[in-house]
């Protein structure tokens, strides 16, 4: 009786552990004027969390850790893509290298041309030409939350988006609008981002 009850104590306390744990590892929207930067049909899912869409990333059970060192590029769908049109999708950090200071704005995570409608709306890992290999956050010790910024692009039909030399120098002190000027993209046809920061922290 008393061993069968104890066991059972065991197991209630193990569930509220495992529950609170799971509670604040959870993915806690975005709020605040950076929400109005998000939009509900372009989704950023990496497999190992889920869909990351205008959302904050803890510092819980080694995700940022992962996010940063080890996960691939993500998965992204644009629910309104037109299957027979050509998109770019580009990823940057408006906060490098820290949001107070972001002197090296905006960091060029990723920069994928001739993107297939089809493959936006698939759910499957995007193909494309690539512009530059995707480089997962990278948020500095100590800087706070950094927001990385996805902007999907019609393509036009026959261009041939690319660097400049001087952009291919450094990934840093990227200029979104004047790459989509030089290009003909035009504004995008839809936006998110999601925001972490590094684990190194002072103040833990």
């Amino acid at each position: 009786m008393w061993k069968a009850l104890l066991l059972h104590m065991c197991h209630l306390s193990l569930v509220g552990l495992f529950s609170v744990i799971h509670a604040t590892c959870d993915l806690q929207p975005i709020t605040g004027d950076d929400a109005t930067f998000c939009g509900d049909d372009l989704h950023v899912v990496y497999s190992d969390i889920g869909d990351v869409s205008c959302t904050h990333i803890p510092l819980c059970q080694n995700l940022t850790r992962d996010l940063i060192k080890k996960w691939g590029a993500p998965v992204v769908t644009y629910s309104n893509a037109q299957k027979d049109m050509i998109y770019l999708l580009m990823m940057v950090d408006p906060d490098a290298p820290s949001r107070e200071n972001p002197s090296f704005k905006y960091w060029r995570h990723w920069l994928l041309a001739d993107i297939q409608g089809q493959d936006l709306l698939s759910g499957k890992s995007l193909k494309g030409r690539v512009i530059t290999d995707y480089k997962g956050p990278s948020p500095p010790a100590s800087t706070g939350y950094h927001r990385y910024e996805f902007h999907l692009y019609l393509q036009p039909p026959g261009s041939f988006p690319s660097l400049s030399p001087s952009e291919e120098e450094s990934r840093g002190k990227f200029d979104p609008q004047s790459f989509s000027t030089r290009f003909s993209l035009g504004i995008p046809v839809a936006s998110t981002l999601f925001m972490v920061q590094n684990p190194q922290q002072k103040d833990l």
